[in-house]
């Protein structure tokens, strides 16, 4: 009894001594270790790039509408279309149901901000002389008494298809891009909305 004990503890040996010298299947366990991590930095790299492309086009819409506007000395419900037009041109290929764009004109008197008219498309426009809703005022540094300032206001929900994934590490399935131009009028003081 003790003889055979004795061999097969020395076969077990053996065997322990040759799985330690064998490295034919290493490569591939690691791989297989490595590959769901590799896999979700890949799909992450990629969803993070998107994410960036989208707020940049946001970005450059947001900048678009208020400069477009800023040229202007009036404006009609007609160009005011066709500006609209150009900055979901912008978002392209991207889904342009999801983007909310406002464009207010902020008249600054004496006793504070006032819209002087505001448009919108999929979102809700400012109301007329009042002051502008959090978000849409605008900032002291370029605020002059007399002078009118065109705030151009881009809204963007990005999702990802790897949704799920990203609320349970950001917390956020949707993230909500946005971004603020203000820009004075380039031929006077004024723009005027004609209808």
């Amino acid at each position: 009894m003790v003889a055979r004990f004795g061999q097969s503890g020395a076969r077990l040996g053996r065997l322990v001594r040759r799985f330690a010298v064998e490295r034919r299947g290493v490569s591939a366990v690691e791989f297989a270790l490595i590959l769901p991590l590799m896999l979700i930095i890949y799909a992450g790299c990629g969803e993070v790039t998107t994410a960036l492309i989208v707020d940049r086009k946001v970005s450059r819409a947001a900048s678009t509408i208020s400069d477009l506007v800023a040229q202007q000395s009036s404006i009609s419900a007609v160009a005011m279309e066709g500006i609209f037009d150009a900055t979901t041109a912008i978002l392209e290929p991207y889904d342009v149901s999801v983007a909310k764009v406002v464009l207010v004109v902020v008249d600054i008197t004496s006793s504070g901000q006032k819209v002087a008219w505001s448009k919108a498309r999929r979102d809700t426009a400012a109301t007329i002389n009042v002051a502008p809703p959090a978000g849409l005022a605008v900032p002291s540094t370029i605020a002059t008494v007399g002078d009118e300032v065109v705030v151009g206001r881009v809204t963007y929900t990005f999702t990802s298809p790897f949704a799920n994934v990203m609320k349970s590490v950001t917390g956020n399935p949707v993230y909500n891009l946005q971004h603020v131009f203000y820009l004075k009028p380039r031929q006077g003081k004024t723009i005027a909305f004609t209808g």
